[in-house]
């Protein structure tokens, strides 16, 4: 498997990950829907029930002051929100199976300052692909074909579209299981 470390490579392929990443994650009844359809997956398939639904807005951060560059970063953002557009997936392990997101001209804007504020700490920069996990771990083909047929005939458990007003701070490093939340950071910019 390739090194996570090395710049560009695919640090999503391994159960293991590097650094500190930016998640922006659901709020309210949305938040509570993916976390639901998370854990219904995680205990059909035995898969890791990661709970914190996200979408992540940079990862593989390794510098001495992320946090406070963090908190910069969103006084410059605003709240604001993903609309899914289908499920999908690949074969990676945190990007099993995923609900992907439009790439709306708010959602661009958003990751494009991110990505420049962090452009010398981003230890991967891979194109942007805004999604929100539902599944960690290795599904065959079957399996995740089952599960995103499962999904898309009860169409009324995905959430269509949801808010974000927090970058929430997360150590990333090492197994999924030993990841935790450094700090949640409200979004305080203003509307251009």
């Amino acid at each position: 498997m390739t090194s996570a470390i090395e710049k560009n490579a695919d640090p999503y392929k391994s159960s293991s990950f590097i650094g500190i990443s930016l998640w922006m994650c659901p709020i309210g009844a949305a938040g509570e829907a993916y976390t639901k359809i998370i854990q219904e997956a995680a205990e059909e398939y035995g898969t890791f029930d990661f709970k914190v639904p996200h979408v992540t807005l940079v990862a593989a951060l390794l510098s001495d002051n992320v946090v406070e560059r963090a908190r910069e970063l969103a006084t410059r953002m605003t709240p604001y929100e993903f609309e899914s557009d289908g499920i999908s997936g690949r074969d990676a392990y945190f990007q099993s199976v995923y609900s992907k997101m439009k790439t709306s001209e708010e959602v661009k804007r958003n990751n494009a300052i991110a990505r420049e504020f962090f452009e010398d700490d981003c230890q991967t920069n891979p194109p942007y692909v805004p999604h929100l996990s539902l599944v960690y771990g290795d599904l065959d083909a079957n399996q995740k074909e089952e599960f995103k047929l499962k999904i898309l005939q009860n169409q009324t458990t995905l959430p269509s579209k949801f808010m974000v007003d927090a970058i929430q701070v997360w150590c990333t490093k090492g197994e999924v299981d030993t990841w935790y939340c450094i700090e949640k950071i409200p979004l305080t910019g203003k509307k251009i």
